[in-house]
């Protein structure tokens, strides 16, 4: 029988704990509301991850991301990792969505995992607005100044810096930043190309880092916002996975939020059946059926 939450909190942020390498992660045994869906309420379980149902021993395939991932909005059952889960049920899915999260952040998960054997394979799932996570972009940083991270007590977020020597270093930025409330720096920011490098120089650390693992990995594009994005992505990395649906009122929870529902996390799961099952044969383990 699976525990009934410790707590349960009205906002998904409410989840959310200091951690000093992360920034943030989710608290274990906690649950939320969702506001609106409010007969549902979505569960973090002990290891502080969230809730996969049904979910047993065998290789450990995690999937990193963020609320995308995660699963705003949905219950324990409808998330793309629950649905791969239940298609693959001789392969243990990790649910390593965390609201808010990046591509940064994704990357410093994984190498925790890999240090404690946690993970065997892999697939990094990406939305477009991770690139201006990747470099504490103003336009993130201002989400920061929210009282609730205050109260919360996270302090800081990790960004990718790149030196001119080709060197790539992660720095945490303090997310109280009151100057950003005045606005006006979007004006000096790098253009849209320069924003990308960031972001294609972090995962191509993570596909360093899997390699001298030996952990197969995929990449998987989840939103189609922009394009250009996309497309730099792809051209970057073989084999790179486009899953991605338009985040429309088809496919998300608009007018209430603009989260993936669960016709676009059913399309999800059923586009990441097949290159889950080649990771899977890439570690020796055993195919669901």
């Amino acid at each position: 029988m699976i525990a009934s939450p410790q707590k349960i909190v009205a906002k998904p942020r409410l989840l959310f704990r200091p951690d000093p390498v992360l920034g943030w992660s989710l608290t274990p045994n906690y649950g939320v509301r969702v506001r609106f869906r409010p007969e549902v309420v979505q569960n973090i379980d002990p290891d502080g991850w969230r809730r996969v149902p049904a979910q047993k021993t065998g290789p450990k395939l995690a999937i990193y991301g963020c609320s995308f991932t995660y699963g705003t909005g949905l219950t324990d059952n409808e998330t793309y990792v629950a649905r791969l889960q239940k298609s693959l049920p001789n392969v243990r899915f990790v649910n390593r969505g965390i609201g808010g999260h990046s591509t940064v952040q994704n990357f410093l998960q994984f190498r925790r995992d890999l240090k404690a054997g946690d993970v065997d394979a892999a697939i990094f799932a990406i939305f477009s607005d991770h690139r201006f996570r990747n470099i504490a972009h103003p336009r993130r940083m201002r989400q920061f100044l929210s009282k609730e991270w205050y109260e919360l007590g996270v302090e800081h977020v990790p960004v990718l810096r790149q030196g001119r020597a080709g060197r790539n270093t992660i720095h945490y930025v303090p997310i109280w930043q009151p100057a950003l409330q005045q606005g006006g720096f979007d004006v000096f920011l790098p253009d849209n190309p320069m924003i990308d490098s960031a972001t294609l120089a972090i995962l191509s650390e993570i596909q360093k880092l899997a390699k001298q693992h030996s952990c197969p990995i995929r990449f998987a594009l989840l939103d189609q916002q922009d394009r250009g994005f996309n497309n730099a992505v792809r051209a970057r990395f073989d084999g790179c996975l486009d899953i991605s649906v338009p985040l429309d009122k088809t496919h998300s929870f608009l007018p209430q939020d603009a989260h993936p529902n669960q016709t676009a996390n059913q399309k999800y799961a059923s586009r990441l059946v097949k290159p889950a099952k080649d990771l899977v044969a890439q570690i020796g383990g055993q195919e669901g059926e």
